[in-house]
């Protein structure tokens, strides 16, 4: 957070940019042998980035390792303490961050990534047709047409067998 300062100080007095600061999530903060990165931990980190002058708080999930309901406690919680939108970006790697992102949804969750159909999962994000769909008629419903979603989709999947022979297989674990 301190090398964040004179960053977010340039934005802030240019007017020019936004500052969105991302804490990084590791471990699992449910874990009630969790020592380090624990809410607390979090909640300390996120007043930090507050207290610097972000105009978004983001939540990264590089490994997937955010499991739904700490995604519920850690967005729940931060969202009782800022009023600043909250980003929350994670990777599919374990396939579980569907789940995730919909528990975070529940909690206010402001942004989160996805991924057209044929581009998600496994180290990319989670399938934006599904997230979509699993919103649909919801309070926190997208707003975004699911059938032209999976048109645009069609036009990805020619894109993805393309490309196919140069992918390294990563299977979820």
């Amino acid at each position: 957070v301190n090398q964040l300062a004179p960053a977010v100080r340039a934005v802030r007095e240019t007017g020019t940019a936004v500052a969105e600061v991302a804490l990084c999530y590791t471990s699992n903060l449910l874990d009630p042998n969790e020592k380090l990165y624990t809410l607390d931990y979090y909640l300390g980190l996120a007043e930090k980035i507050v207290a610097e002058g972000a105009h978004i708080l983001a939540i990264k999930d590089m490994a997937g390792l955010c499991k739904p309901q700490a995604a519920a406690q850690l967005v729940s919680a931060l969202r009782q303490e800022t009023d600043l939108p909250i980003h929350f970006h994670t990777h599919d790697t374990a396939g579980i961050q569907a789940a995730s992102l919909l528990q975070a949804c529940e909690a206010g969750v402001d942004i989160v990534d996805a991924a057209m159909a044929p581009m998600s999962g496994g180290t990319s994000q989670v399938n934006l047709n599904t997230l979509c769909g699993a919103l649909e008629h919801q309070p926190r419903a997208t707003g975004l047409n699911v059938g032209a979603l999976d048109e645009i989709a069609e036009y990805w999947r020619g894109g993805r067998e393309f490309y196919l022979p140069f992918e390294s297989v990563v299977l979820p674990g």
